[in-house]
């Protein structure tokens, strides 16, 4: 198939803008392909819009603004970044910058909003090279049509999800349809992007450890998420609670750590010690105060990783950490891949029982402890 965006239109640019409704986990396997596509063409200058062009701001998007802007600018391989914005002045002055870079090519890759993107995309420039991705529009379709018209190359970004059963090959043929890439292009060949924790990360999740593990070398950590952007994805507090209580009468050597978004962190650290089970355990709350690297800092740091279908289990494939990953049964495009148990809930995560995740976490610990 001949790519939407030729070899020669791309040897040839200077400048490329990809847009993406980003978050980490999409990072994660997007930005293998973004890498490769800098180390095929070097010449190109590479900026990634994540504004996802909805009409309205939502509560999370200052947080995953941080989370992202911090990991893209770590990579040193991007250039600058498009975050999501607050309102549609803030929007219309992404656009206004974005239309003096004065682009040669622009790329969308994603499901939600693809004629948003697509307007967007035409109004930073009327002569780049536009190549995108489409799917159903769920409501306007005359405005779908309209703006897509305006596109050089559109791809269907439905018919490529119905065929695959991973989101790595969904990525792959999305790129390689667009731009030509083809899996020998990934650098190292990895589909996912590595994470690297420098020494000044870990440094700052040290405190977090040794208050658990004290002066226990033995003591083997497992990081527990069970906390989501989406409720059908998360999974019980009670369900947690006997998960650590079990495994800590199986495993007296463990620690846990218990990650949460910064909002939930003094909620979670009420719950942990006034509860009379948890209390006396080797266990804690934490969130990422600092830095985005805390995160993976501290998830290198331990054995397992028990968590439910959000950017930690994408995180703990880029930094090869055994898993469990609890999922609702309909996201199957996004199970990690890797050294991973799947447990499936009907519908929702939280229909997965408790006996189950403990069996599966046993399952993995068998080969650490």
């Amino acid at each position: 198939m001949i790519p939407v965006v030729s070899h020669s239109q791309l040897q040839q640019a200077k400048r490329v803008l990809y847009m993406s409704h980003l978050a980490i986990g999409d990072f994660v396997y997007q930005g293998v392909w973004l890498q490769a596509l800098k180390h095929k063409y070097p010449q190109l200058s590479i900026d990634i819009w994540f504004d996802d062009c909805r009409s309205k701001p939502q509560d999370w998007a200052a947080g995953r603004n941080k989370t992202l802007t911090e990991w893209i600018d770590a990579t040193e391989e991007f250039d600058d970044t498009y975050p999501i914005v607050a309102d549609l002045e803030q929007r219309a002055q992404s656009i206004a910058k974005a239309q003096a870079k004065q682009y040669d090519i622009i790329v969308f890759v994603g499901k939600n909003r693809p004629e948003k993107f697509a307007k967007i995309a035409r109004q930073i420039s009327h002569s780049a090279q536009i190549a995108v991705t489409n799917s159903k529009p769920l409501s306007n379709p005359i405005a779908n049509y309209m703006h897509m018209k305006k596109m050089d190359g559109v791809i269907s970004y439905d018919n490529i999800a119905a065929k695959v059963s991973h989101i790595t090959e969904l990525y792959s043929q999305c790129f390689n349809q667009l731009l030509g890439l083809e899996t020998s292009d990934l650098v190292a060949g990895k589909q996912q992007l590595p994470l690297a924790v420098k020494p000044e990360y870990l440094a700052l999740v040290e405190p977090t450890v040794s208050k658990l593990v004290a002066q226990e070398q033995d003591k083997k950590l497992v990081f527990i998420n069970h906390l989501s952007t989406a409720s059908k994805k998360d999974y019980p507090w009670e369900g947690v609670k006997t998960l650590i209580v079990e495994l800590s009468k199986q495993h007296p050597t463990l620690a846990f750590i218990v990650n949460t978004p910064p909002d939930k962190l003094d909620e979670v650290e009420q719950a942990i010690a006034q509860d009379g089970d948890l209390s006396n355990l080797a266990v804690c709350a934490s969130t990422a105060k600092t830095n985005f690297f805390e995160l993976p800092a501290l998830m290198s740091l331990c054995s397992l990783v028990i968590t439910v279908d959000t950017a930690t289990a994408h995180l703990a494939l880029s930094l090869d950490v055994p898993q469990v990953t609890i999922m609702a049964s309909d996201f199957k495009l996004w199970q990690p891949q890797g050294n991973s148990i799947i447990l499936e809930g009907n519908g929702k995560a939280r229909q997965v029982a408790v006996k189950d995740v403990i069996a599966a976490a046993n399952q993995q610990l068998s080969a650490i402890i």
